[in-house]
């Protein structure tokens, strides 16, 4: 697989699940092999565990718009720099976004239904939130009772130099 030949969609998953699965060897012991990509309403990527088949639906989280955009290489220097300014949130509510940014997150996924063992990554692309961020707030993120995932992972930044926390269970 050429990952350079991916739409931009694709290499922010697989990246995501690469970071993922290099945490899951490193510090959990568990062998997870990329399997390949897959289409809606299936995970996004399907990985192999002990030789069974598990999905990976993969999301990201960002700061606001603007970051998303910028994450995808989709900002428009002039409108969009405007537009941030405007919008620009003071550093003291900054750390209030983090668990409800995920935690919206959480909730919109926890609505979608897949087939089989499934588990949910959620990639950190904002570059102020790293795994103490999260690990200091822990008790601000919901998981909703009710959805299809056996497992829920955050990768806590964007390259997952900083780990990996599980969410759930």
């Amino acid at each position: 697989m050429n990952i350079k030949e991916l739409d931009d969609k694709k290499q922010l998953e697989f990246y995501a699940v690469l970071y993922f699965i290099r945490d899951q060897r490193k510090h959990h012991h568990r062998w997870l092999i990329f399997k390949e990509f897959s289409d809606p309403p299936n995970p996004d990527t399907y990985c192999l565990l002990n030789g069974e088949q598990v999905g990976i639906e993969v999301t990201h989280l960002c700061g606001n718009n603007y970051d998303a955009k910028n994450v995808l290489g989709k900002v428009n220097n002039g409108v969009d720099q405007e537009e941030s300014h405007r919008n620009a949130v003071p550093p003291a509510s900054m750390h209030h976004r983090l668990p409800n940014e995920l935690n919206r997150i959480l909730e919109y996924k926890a609505k979608h239904q897949y087939g089989g063992k499934t588990w949910l990554v959620i990639r950190n692309t904002y570059p102020l939130w790293m795994k103490n961020d999260f690990e200091m707030y822990r008790g601000d993120i919901i998981v909703p009772r009710d959805h299809a995932f056996e497992e829920i992972w955050l990768v806590c930044d964007p390259v997952g130099a900083s780990g990996t926390l599980r969410l759930y269970p």
